[in-house]
């Protein structure tokens, strides 16, 4: 997840240089943006599989326990706990990325392809 902010973090500077930039650097920032950009999208679609793959495993695990059973409700937390982390992702793709703004459509600005 670490990984992911610093992506996220250098993605956000990027952009911020380049919104204040001259002529001269266009280009260059451009490039820093999208590579960044890339990164991001990159390790956050990396981290949503392996996330979605646990869920799935956690899922299969509550399903075959006796229910009301500690191997259950250990099960049932980690799902609750896993889903939690998979929506904060999602909250982080659709808000925080730069050019997000949720009161807007999107148009392609929020690092979609």
């Amino acid at each position: 997840m670490r990984r992911i902010e610093e992506a996220l973090a250098a993605w956000r500077d990027a952009q911020r240089r380049l919104d204040v930039s001259t002529d001269g650097e266009l280009d260059a920032l451009k490039a820093e943006v999208e590579e960044h950009r890339q990164r991001f999208q990159h390790l956050s679609a990396e981290y949503m599989m392996e996330r979605i793959d646990a869920l799935k495993e956690t899922e299969a695990r509550r399903k075959s326990a006796t229910p009301s059973t500690p191997p259950y409700h250990e099960a049932a937390r980690q799902e609750m706990e896993i889903a939690s982390e998979i929506w904060g992702m999602a909250r982080v793709s659709d808000e925080d990325v730069p050019g997000a703004r949720t009161d807007e459509p999107d148009k392609g600005e929020r690092g979609s392809v």
